[in-house]
């Protein structure tokens, strides 16, 4: 009868293991679409497109603003690292005088794409913007403080933020 109650445990503690593994091999899906779960400050909606060849879009918009920005995204542990196909637009260039302005021509497909996030890097990725991956949401990290953002202005009063997996992509 021992024998029998060993084999049978044994038998549990291998099927348990196998079990423990294949859960914790599992790739989840992370491509899809990623919007902010209300409007910051009652006008801006953020928005990360997510595709399986690791590249992504990345939007955001309100009132009359409005950002769209090419990239890559690269995972590592559960933080997504997204860089953007532009650096950082150079200021320099856009400024000109009253009297400049009016003698020369813009040219403004120069300025697509340009956006002013700081390249910077951690554990050798090259990144504009990171964020967390937590339960088919996207935390967002504050590009100056590099915290999370865990509540933030909406149009009424402040409440928790992140970017929510939409279900029809």
């Amino acid at each position: 009868m021992t024998h029998l109650f060993t084999k049978l445990k044994n038998a549990c503690l291998l099927f348990t293991l196998l079990l423990l593994i294949s859960s914790c091999n599992s790739s989840k899906k992370i491509s899809g679409i990623y919007r902010s779960n209300f409007a910051q400050y009652g006008f801006f909606v953020t928005e990360v497109k997510l595709n399986e060849d690791s590249t992504a879009v990345f939007q955001k918009w309100g009132d009359v603003l409005g950002e769209k920005l090419n990239g890559k995204y690269k995972i590592s542990k559960n933080t997504l690292y997204l860089k953007f196909n532009k650096l950082k637009h150079d200021s320099s260039k856009d400024t000109v005088s009253i009297n400049e302005l009016s003698m020369i021509p813009i040219d403004t497909s120069e300025y697509q794409d340009s956006h002013g996030y700081d390249l910077k890097f951690e554990n050798g990725i090259p990144y504009h913007l990171k964020f967390k991956i937590k339960h088919n949401k996207l935390l967002v990290y504050n590009f100056v403080s590099d915290k999370i953002i865990r509540r933030c202005q909406g149009s009424k009063n402040k409440a928790r933020f992140y970017l929510k997996k939409l279900d029809n992509y």
